[in-house]
C-alpha cells in the first residue's frame, strides 16, 4: 500500500496525487532521502509537491522509480530529485536528440551542469556550424550574457 503522493503542480488542472512508496523514493533519490527522513513537511503530511511538472511527466518520473522504463522527453522532469540512472539517460537521450539548431542552448544547459558527454557533443557540432550559429539571435543573446563562456569554448 502506498505510505506517500506525489503532486504535480505545474500544468494547470487540479492536482492529481500519484500514490508511491517512502521506501522507492528513499532508496531511489537523495532528495526525497531528506524530505522523508526528517522533521520536514512532507514527513508529516504525506504529500510532496512537485512543481514546475506536469502530471504525466511525474506519472512517467514515478513508473520510472519502480521499472527502470524511461520515457524521457526535452523536459527534464524531475531531475532535481537527482536520481541517478535517469540523470544518465537523459544525457544519452540529449545528445541523441542534438542538431545544430539546439546546439548553443543545449551546450548552455551542458555547462552549467557539468554534463561532460553533452557539452563534449554539442561542443563539437557547434566548431563544425559556426557559419551559421553566429547569424542566429541565440548566439548574440549568449555572447551579451555571458561571453566569457563563448570565448572559453567556443
Amino acid at each position: 500500500f502506498p505510505d506517500v503522493v506525489l503532486v504535480a503542480s505545474d500544468d494547470g488542472l487540479p492536482p492529481v496525487p500519484v500514490p508511491a512508496h517512502t521506501a522507492v523514493l528513499v532508496n531511489c533519490s537523495p532528495v526525497f532521502k531528506a524530505m522523508l527522513e526528517n522533521e520536514m513537511e512532507e514527513s508529516r503530511s504525506g504529500t510532496i509537491k512537485i512543481s514546475e511538472v506536469s502530471y504525466d511527466a511525474l506519472r512517467a518520473f514515478v513508473n520510472y522509480l519502480y521499472t527502470a522504463e524511461a520515457w524521457l522527453d526535452e523536459q527534464r522532469a524531475c531531475e532535481k530529485y537527482q536520481v541517478k540512472h535517469l540523470k544518465g539517460f537523459y544525457k544519452k537521450f540529449l545528445v541523441s536528440k542534438l542538431n545544430w539548431d539546439n546546439s548553443l542552448m543545449t551546450y548552455v544547459f551542458a555547462h552549467q551542469h557539468g554534463a561532460k558527454l553533452v557539452l563534449d557533443a554539442a561542443l563539437c557540432l557547434i566548431t563544425d556550424n559556426m557559419d551559421k550559429l553566429t547569424k542566429k539571435e541565440e548566439y548574440m543573446e549568449l555572447v551579451g550574457k555571458d561571453p566569457r563562456l563563448v570565448m572559453e569554448n567556443i
